[in-house]
């Protein structure tokens, strides 16, 4: 077939002609709208080029009325500007590869708009264009352009003509205009005799109040933050992110528009309020995972180096995101924590009102998020109102305890182009292309942010006394207190104790429910590693079968095969068969215990034959995290229900197997499951590993329902887990001392139904 095609191709008699693709005049404009999701991000792409264009200050410049088809947006630079050659090769040319060809500016910025598309973003902001500009000691150019004629219907993009023209400077000369304009705002940073201005006139589109304040919300983090306000002690130090002065700024400057509009006005900077965050961690992660982190927290206060810690769980491959810098700041919403703020921000002031507090929160909402910084410039739509790039609200749903949402945090990723390579923007300038390097860059910055929400846990929740902490956790769901106190208050009222007693057994009956119903829920947990070890192992027996039967069949099928060796090979295919149907038992067993079948009396089971399902169950998990999972030797004769045993031994196992396997390669990496017996007629299994230990701040907490110092954890397995064991069992789970074992080791005792 593919033969006839050349054949075709190449045959004279066959008419062939040659053509080329020729755009209609409109598609520039259509480009423009759709590649430039609004006008907020039209002027944040020409304020791009700008900063690629060594510029040092920005000045916006909106002229009333802010109406469609009226008005004026002028952007200002001082950058190097354009002679006629530059503006043919890199402005003229739409998706022109210049600064891909050439990453730096002439002062070694990384630049910022390699597809060439940011000056559709003129086009789409107004109707007519004027763009002046000047390279230092040559003449002025100017070019106009009527974006209208690009919107006929029967003109071509080759047809539509554009006119520039050289003269000697006006506007960036000694004595020009935008001499005038820079020396009012930034005199002390003017550079003279070079720069650009687009003068931008009828409007696309009106401008409101609230685009003013969607517009100095983006500018305010659109390029590197200067450093914050410290609080208990130096934050940003050389630990963390570069703390020198941003060499680029932005202003707005407003001129005939309405009252409400000019607060808007003005260089655009960071929200005093928003400079004493709660809590705060720093850090710089390298190539392997490993971040060397600094925290700071207000109250109580604390400034420490945190040392190096490893981010990276997956000794398999290295992250394809890193290096790179950042800084999560957080706030607490709750009213005391806005007030400390707002008290700290205005030492002496008069005390915040509930208006102020609710400011605060709307302040808050409006620039919360996490933002990725590029070479010093930010990447959209990371950190925007509404992006939740790291998927923390759903993650605080989970977790709702221990978590921060989106709007709780203000965060900078520091990244640079040259050291990311694998992070690829989307043609439409809106975040980046899915794929390795950003889901690792995802996982990277909510495992640092887990160890703030370590420290911030620990800090509003700070440890009890043993005394006040109760057994189970639905002890708290007992009236007797209250009984006991009323029967002394009031001794004669029967009818009330009555009441309290009634009203106790309704609780404890529910109570009793929902233990059954925690129960089942964690059998189904347990039973879902259960259902990933049987469909592994399965498949390899049923594998196993199949070639049994088909190489059976094959070579009894042999004619001139004697029948002794016939018979020979058919006993040797039995034997195989039996094998694979004994490690099919074994799996059924495995699955028996957790059958939906009404159960009676547990049967006598050995402890040792439990653990040794228990093991078998995670074998699949520890042998691919390079864990060995050993078991001790005792053995004891008991009639725990063994379903509810391996539901407690398998999540302890699991988390065993993740903290051992964030050890290094080299170290050892063990998770031994034993058992004894106590002098009470208990029974106490105990799970160890080599990990790196619960340290000690950590220890209050981590029985803590939704509490977890894993970075994707939910914190419920230890909660769910210890309830089965002292409300059901009448015994209790502990993080021992010692163990046999260098890292954590937990205890399940259980006493009732032994």
């Amino acid at each position: 077939m593919t033969d006839e095609i050349v054949t075709r191709q190449h045959d004279p008699a066959t008419p062939t002609g040659l053509g080329a693709l020729r755009p209609r005049a409109r598609l520039l404009r259509t480009l423009g709208n759709d590649l430039i999701s609004s006008d907020k991000v039209a002027l944040i792409e020409l304020v791009k080029n700008c900063y690629d264009a060594d510029a040092t200050t920005v000045i916006i410049r909106f002229r009333g009325p802010l109406e469609e088809g009226s008005g004026r947006i002028e952007v200002w630079d001082d950058g190097h500007g354009m002679d006629v050659p530059t503006l043919q090769r890199s402005w003229l040319d739409i998706a022109t590869d210049t600064k891909r060809r050439k990453p730096k500016s002439d002062s070694g910025r990384r630049v910022l708009g390699e597809k060439g598309i940011g000056r559709l973003a003129a086009a789409r902001l107004g109707s007519e264009l004027m763009l002046v500009t000047r390279m230092a000691d040559v003449s002025e150019v100017k070019l106009l352009i009527d974006w209208s004629q690009f919107d006929r219907d029967d003109a071509y993009l080759d047809e539509i003509e554009v006119a520039w023209e050289l003269g000697d400077p006006e506007i960036f000369s000694e004595s020009g205009s935008a001499s005038e304009v820079f020396s009012d705002s930034v005199s002390e940073t003017w550079q003279r005799g070079h720069g650009t201005l687009l003068q931008i006139d009828k409007l696309t589109h009106g401008w409101t109040k609230e685009d003013f304040v969607e517009l100095r919300t983006a500018l305010t983090r659109l390029i590197r933050p200067r450093p914050v306000a410290k609080t208990t002690a130096e934050v940003l130090t050389a630990k963390g992110p570069e703390t020198a002065a941003p060499d680029f700024q932005i202003l707005i400057e407003l001129l005939a528009v309405p009252e409400e509009l000019q607060g808007f006005a003005g260089p655009v900077d960071t929200s005093a309020d928003l400079q004493t965050p709660h809590y705060r961690l720093t850090g710089s992660v390298d190539k392997n995972g490993s971040a060397a982190l600094h925290y700071v927290q207000q109250d109580p206060p604390i400034d420490e180096d945190l040392g190096t810690k490893l981010l990276w769980n997956n000794d398999k491959r290295a992250p394809n995101a890193g290096p790179f810098d950042f800084e999560i700041n957080v706030w607490d919403r709750d009213k005391d924590a806005i007030q400390r703020t707002l008290e700290a921000a205005s030492p002496g002031g008069p005390t915040p009102t509930p208006k102020d507090l609710k400011g605060f929160r709307e302040t808050l909402d409006v620039v919360a998020g996490v933002s990725i910084y590029r070479d010093g410039f930010r990447v959209l739509p990371f950190g925007e109102s509404g992006d939740d790039w790291l998927g923390l609200d759903l993650r605080r749903v989970q977790s709702p305890t221990r978590r921060l949402s989106n709007n709780q945090i203000i965060g900078h990723i520091f990244i640079g182009a040259d050291t990311n390579e694998g992070l690829k923007d989307q043609s439409n300038r809106e975040g980046f292309l899915a794929g390795p390097a950003y889901s690792d860059l995802q996982a990277l910055v909510r495992a640092a942010l887990n160890e703030l929400e370590i420290r911030r846990y620990t800090a509003r929740h700070p440890e009890k006394p043993l005394a006040e902490k109760k057994g189970g956790l639905f002890e708290r769901f007992d009236l007797g207190e209250i009984r006991g106190a009323l029967a002394a208050s009031y001794p004669g009222d029967t009818r009330l104790i009555g009441l309290i007693d009634e009203k106790n057994r309704d609780i404890q009956d529910g109570v009793t429910e929902v233990q059954h119903v925690l129960s089942r829920y964690s059998r189904l947990a347990t039973l879902g590693s259960l259902v990933d070890r049987v469909l592994h192992d399965g498949r390899t027996v049923v594998t196993r079968l199949k070639n049994i039967a088909r190489f059976g069949k094959r070579d009894l099928d042999k004619p001139t095969l004697p029948l002794a060796e016939k018979v020979v090979i058919a006993q040797g295919s039995m034997e195989q068969t039996g094998v694979q149907a004994q490690v099919l038992s074994s799996l059924f067993n495995q699955i028996e215990p957790f059958g939906g079948r009404k159960r009676g009396r547990p049967k006598e089971t050995r402890t040792h034959d439990v653990i040794k399902n228990a093991i078998a169950i995670m074998q699949v998990e520890a042998d691919d995290q390079g864990v060995e999972l050993l078991a001790g030797d005792d053995d004891f004769t008991t009639r725990l229900d063994e379903a509810e045993v391996l539901t407690v031994l398998v999540n302890l196992i699991q988390n065993a197997i993740y903290w051992t396997a964030t050890q290094s390669k080299d170290a050892e990496r063990k998770v031994l499951i034993g058992v004894r017996s106590n002098d009470d007629s208990s029974l106490t299994f105990a799970v160890s590993d080599s990990g790196p230990g619960v340290p000690d701040d950590l220890r209050p907490h981590i029985f803590d329902p939704y509490f977890s110092s894993k970075p994707e954890g939910v914190g419920l397995g230890l909660s769910i887990v210890g309830n089965l064991v002292e409300d059901i069992y009448g015994g209790e789970l502990t993080l021992v001392n010692e163990g046999p074992l260098s890292g954590a080791t937990f205890e399940a005792t259980f006493r009732r139904r032994v």
